[in-house]
Formats: structure tokens, C-alpha cells, sequence
């Protein structure tokens, strides 16, 4: 387990300055299972009592950064978690009136703003993809700060089964605290470990929870999801959110097999170094995460090439629940790597899928985030050809540069 470095708990000390002396709190979350898990934690480490009013975003655009900020208050902290790390400049920028906290673990931005308090492992010398989870650094953030929140350890277990492979580094402690409250049990074999966890009474490997809770909240985003998904892991699976979690599952199975019908029918486009389709507005209605749950099936698919990048491509909802209305047309699009490729990149053959779709998004005008083997990322419908043209000259200008066998990310 890694020690945790003196800089983190400088930073949670700081941290946790802001926290005791705002009552207003605005918290900012990721949809996805990682997301919700962190803001549960966060709800229990800032207090359930405090006036807490949240608020869960796909992608942290910069007009919903602009909406936030223009409506904090003095007395108020908005804190981010499993968002914000990419986008610390944007935030500084817009920020008026009170302070913010963002605890994340994508990679990050670098801002000096005292307003501002920057938790994130790759500021420590830790990977965001392997090592630490967004709900691991909040569980860690907030047990650091003394708050009673070990019973709920499980939640970051769960939050952090997005990492492949053994829990390791931080993501070691809520599994060690887990497996003393017995809401987590190890079981380790030659080739892997797996990690069951006591979700309020339903037994089940940490990634079928992660599951659940992401379904839940992604594909029903329009639907309040993410509140039921939150109350699930406050409380557990009630009768009424797992007949909620049926309804969106089978909504999803409608959806993806219509999505393997359209590239069935017209394939992939393929370039020198992507493969890639639209759906449209086939996911129009539910979260913008469901393109890179389905990206990420299709990755283990017979008709991708193993060499290339995949970017999937979906038509956006403006809307923004409890926020407002987006001003453009946009695309999110979800970058993958098949099996293969993912190799390549681990070995520093290929570059990373972030670094590439985050200097490709910001040719068009739009913004990415992500790890080494996906990324996603926000832009103007009418530059979807362009995106995959700068995508390809921006792999090809990285291996250029250092050359295709000394690349390293």
C-alpha cells in the first residue's frame, strides 16, 4: 500500500479549512459509478446536515463552469469531485465570490489560486489510472480529516472498479478499512483478485455494483438517475430503484443493439490510425456516458481493427438537469483502444488516447479529458471530420517527434 505523501495532507489540511468554514456547499459529480460513489462520500464527509445543493454533470463544459460560478455566493464552496482536475484554469478564471475544492483523478491542470484547493494522486506522484480513484481520494480526503466515514469505506471499493486489474497504491486503503468493517471480502486466486462487497445487504463483486450504480445514473440521467443512484448508496437497493435499474437496463440492451445495427449495416470508417462511427441522436434521450459504455463493448468486437484508435460519436441533449440549457449543437465523442493497441501504449509504442483527443478537441474548439487507454471529449457537430483529421495528424506528429519506439506518455 503506498504511504500517503506529506503534500497530499498538507493539501487535505487546507482542505479542510474550506470545509469547516463554509455552510453553503454547491457539489459538482460525475455520472458514472466513480462519480456517485465520490459524491455520497463527499455528502457523508461534509456533513448531511450542512445545506449541500448538487449537481451532476456528464462533462464539465465551460458554459456549466460559467453557470456555477456566476451564481456562487460569497459564503459558499463548490466542491468537484471526480470532475474539475483538467479544467482548474477554466474554474480560477470564473470563480468571483467564495472558494472551491476538487478532488479528482484525471489528469490535471496546474493553477497557483489560493481560492482554490487541488486534490488529485497525479500531483503526488501517483497515476490517476491505476493508483487512486476520484471516490478513493474522497474517501482518503475525508478520513484524513477526521470524519467518521469507515463504515462506508465499500463505496470507494466500488467507485474504484474503473481501474483494471488489483486494487494497489491509494486504492489499497478503503479496501483495507472495507475489509475490516466486513463490507468487503478479498479473494485472491493465481491470476487476479476480487473484491465482493456487502452493498447494504446485496452481495456481489465490486464491479457488478459499479455496474449497477452506473446504469442507474448514466442511463437514466434524464430521469433523476443520478439522485436514485446516490440514495442507493446511502441506503442501499430498494424495491422501486432496482425496478428503476431493470427499466434502464433493458433500455440500454434497445439502444446498443440498434447501435450494432447501424455499424453492422454501414461499418466503421476508418482512417490511417482510427476507426470510427455516429450514432446521431440514437442515444439522444439518455447520458452522454452511454457512447462510451457501448465504445467500450465494441473494443472486444471481431470487426475492430486492433491497430487503430476507436471514436464514437453521439449527438448531445442541451439540456443540463438543474443547470440549464447548453448554447450549441454538440457531439460527445468516446475514444477506446482494443486489447492490442492498449499494449502498444502500456509499452510506449503508441501515444496515450488522452493526450492525443485533448490536443485534437482544442484544434476544433471543443475540450477532452481521460487516461492512457480512454478518453472522451466535447465538440461543435460540424466539426466531427475535422476532429478525426487533426486526431491522425496528431499521432502521427507524437511518434514523429520522439520516434515510434522511445514514446513515452
Amino acid at each position: 500500500m503506498s504511504k500517503i505523501p506529506d503534500k497530499l495532507k498538507e493539501d487535505v489540511l487546507k482542505a479542510k479549512e474550506k470545509v469547516e468554514r463554509y455552510n453553503e456547499i454547491t457539489l459538482v459529480h460525475h455520472d458514472d459509478a466513480d462519480g456517485i460513489c465520490s459524491a455520497a462520500l463527499a455528502m457523508l464527509g461534509l456533513g448531511l446536515g450542512k445545506k449541500i445543493r448538487r449537481i451532476c454533470l456528464e462533462k464539465l463544459f465551460p458554459e456549466a463552469i460559467r453557470l456555477i460560478h456566476s451564481r456562487q455566493k460569497s459564503n459558499e464552496l463548490v466542491v468537484y469531485v471526480d470532475l474539475g482536475s483538467p479544467h482548474v484554469k477554466a474554474i480560477s478564471e470564473n470563480l468571483r465570490e467564495g472558494s472551491v475544492l476538487v478532488i479528482d483523478h484525471h489528469d490535471p491542470e496546474i493553477v497557483d489560486d489560493e481560492r482554490i484547493v487541488h486534490i488529485n494522486p497525479e500531483l503526488y506522484g501517483l497515476k490517476g489510472e491505476s493508483d487512486a480513484s476520484a471516490s478513493t481520494m474522497v474517501y482518503v480526503t475525508f478520513k484524513l480529516m477526521g470524519k467518521n466515514i469507515l463504515e462506508h469505506a465499500f463505496l470507494a471499493v466500488v467507485g474504484s472498479a474503473e481501474i483494471p486489474g488489483s486494487l494497489r497504491g491509494l486504492n489499497e486503503i478503503p479496501l483495507n478499512d472495507a475489509e475490516i468493517t466486513g463490507r468487503v471480502r478479498r479473494y485472491v486466486s493465481r491470476t487476479s483478485e476480487k473484491y465482493y462487497v456487502d452493498f447494504h445487504g446485496l452481495r456481489k463483486p465490486h464491479y457488478i455494483i459499479s455496474s449497477i450504480i452506473t446504469t442507474i445514473s448514466s442511463i437514466g440521467y434524464y430521469k433523476e438517475g443520478p439522485k436514485y443512484a446516490i440514495k442507493a448508496c446511502l441506503e442501499g437497493f430498494t424495491k422501486e430503484i432496482m425496478n428503476f435499474y431493470e427499466e434502464m437496463k433493458e433500455l440500454r440492451k434497445e439502444l446498443f443493439e440498434k447501435a450494432f445495427g447501424i455499424i453492422r449495416s454501414e461499418g466503421l470508417r476508418k482512417t490511417k490510425h482510427t476507426q470510427w462511427f455516429n450514432v446521431g441522436k440514437l442515444f439522444y434521450d439518455v447520458g452522454v456516458k452511454t457512447i462510451g459504455l457501448f465504445t467500450s463493448q465494441l473494443r472486444y468486437k471481431s470487426i475492430v481493427n486492433s491497430d487503430k484508435y476507436i471514436l464514437g460519436f453521439m449527438e448531445m441533449n442541451p439540456e443540463i438537469p438543474g443547470l440549464g440549457r447548453l448554447p450549441k449543437e454538440l457531439l460527445k465523442v468516446s475514444g477506446r483502444v482494443p486489447p492490442l493497441l492498449e499494449e502498444k501504449i502500456r509499452a510506449g509504442e503508441m501515444p496515450s488516447i488522452a493526450d492525443v483527443m485533448i490536443e485534437a478537441t482544442k484544434h476544433v474548439g471543443g475540450f477532452a479529458d481521460g487516461h492512457m487507454f480512454a478518453s472522451s471529449g466535447i465538440i461543435e457537430k460540424r466539426y466531427v471530420e475535422k476532429f478525426v483529421e487533426e486526431f491522425d495528424r496528431i499521432v502521427d506528429e507524437k511518434m514523429g517527434r520522439k520516434g515510434i519506439l522511445k514514446y513515452f506518455t
